[in-house]
């Protein structure tokens, strides 16, 4: 998988990059700040993204929506020091995949993209991707709707086509 990692800490950049190259993947970017996610992500389109809430310029929160917003089907982890369930659930509304506490459990981040490359796995062998799971990837929302693949319900699935019952 491609990476790209955004944290204004370069210790946190070198353990991730360090993880990330062990695990037998590739990091494509790196930056300090939300803008440099946005304009990276826009430039590379790298399978992931993993990024640091509390930046400068553009906090991590704000980058991740105008990624989303560019790219609805964005993964996206979000990290954090701060010990804030706010934190993590705002990331999670705003379309993170996981959320990570700093300092990185080594066992936590490996998880993390384990779990990631096996997603992108899945959509690179779909031929096409159904519509149900479209509109799921489109939706901010908690993290675990897009991945324990649960179903939409009944209402989600109908077509918006008044021919169509």
């Amino acid at each position: 998988m491609r990476f790209l990692i955004i944290d204004d800490s370069d210790a946190s950049l070198k353990h991730l990059r360090h993880l990330i190259a062990e695990m037998g993947h590739t990091i494509v970017g790196e930056g300090h700040d939300g803008e440099q996610a946005v304009a990276l992500y826009s430039a590379l389109r790298p399978d992931a993204v993993i990024m640091d809430v509390i930046m400068p310029k553009l906090n991590g929160i704000e980058a991740l929506q105008a990624i989303r917003s560019a790219d609805p089907c964005a993964s996206v982890v979000m990290t954090c020091s701060l010990r804030s369930c706010e934190t993590a659930f705002e990331s999670q509304r705003c379309g993170a995949l996981y959320f990570l506490n700093k300092p990185f459990q080594d066992a936590a981040l490996r998880n993390v993209v384990r779990k990631l490359a096996s997603r992108h796995a899945a959509q690179a062998g779909a031929s096409a991707t159904p519509p149900a799971l479209q509109w799921a990837a489109s939706q901010p929302g908690p993290a675990q709707w897009l991945a324990q693949d649960t179903p939409l319900p009944p209402a989600q699935l109908k077509s918006s086509d008044p021919k169509t019952p």
